[in-house]
């Protein structure tokens, strides 16, 4: 609150008795209590509220997207959820997915017994409760925990609220060579870049970081004749300034 300074003030014993014959009597100690009880009460409502408060997230420092949990959620409000897809049905098989605090696991077959060229298993976090996005855009670096006993290459995705976008697999991706121990790799956001077979308004990077409403991970890769186990693990997702 801002604050004035007093003006006017009388000169002399003249003005000093009008002063003291102006101020209220005195309260007594038991009437002052009770005078400002409501008063107290006033406050401490208003503290109250103000510590429900919570501040904005600092854009210039690092901020977690995603803490998976034992019970198949995040610690921020998201969900973890876990799919595949195929050229071909059949192709491929996905186990239950093996959450605990901290990390989320997918385990699976991809087989392409009926000639698919693409398919894969894929673990998706949504960032905020209901799919709500977030903007990211500010942040220039992903940093997520990743671990894979089946292959040596994950594919990354920033996803966000547009369905057809989504559906047609036109988010931003990026290609990471993970080893078999969880730990964090920093991929710049500017290096996702839509699929080749995506038109000009699929958006890269940054522009999909602005929207961001989950990130997904998969194990994408088809050998013909091949039958290969897939085994890879997800931890926390922040991002970086």
């Amino acid at each position: 609150m801002r604050t004035k300074n007093e003006a006017g003030r009388g000169v002399g014993s003249r003005a000093a008795q009008a002063v003291r014959a102006a101020r209220p009597p005195r309260i007594g100690g038991a009437t002052r209590r009770a005078a400002m009880a409501p008063l107290l009460g006033v406050v401490a409502l208003a503290l109250g509220a103000c510590g429900g408060l919570r501040p904005a997230p600092d854009a210039g420092a690092a901020r977690t997207l995603a803490t998976p949990l034992a019970d198949g959620r995040t610690a921020e409000g998201g969900v973890v959820d876990a799919f595949m897809f195929a050229e071909k049905p059949g192709d491929v098989a996905i186990d239950p997915v093996a959450h605990a605090s901290g990390a989320a696991r997918a385990t699976g077959v991809i087989e392409p017994r009926h000639g698919s060229s693409w398919g894969g298993i894929a673990l998706s976090m949504s960032l905020q409760r209901s799919g709500r996005a977030l903007d990211a855009a500010s942040s220039r670096t992903l940093a997520i925990s990743l671990a894979s006993a089946g292959s040596g290459t994950l594919r990354v995705r920033l996803v966000g609220p547009n369905v057809a976008l989504r559906d047609s697999g036109c988010y931003p991706v990026a290609t990471v060579r993970v080893e078999p121990q969880l730990k964090e790799y920093a991929v710049p956001i500017a290096s996702f870049m839509p699929e080749s077979y995506c038109g000009a308004n699929a958006p890269a990077g940054v522009a999909a970081a602005g929207t961001l409403s989950a990130v997904e991970v998969a194990d994408a890769v088809v050998t013909p004749g091949r039958r290969r186990q897939v085994d890879f693990t997800v931890g926390t997702i922040r991002v970086l300034p």
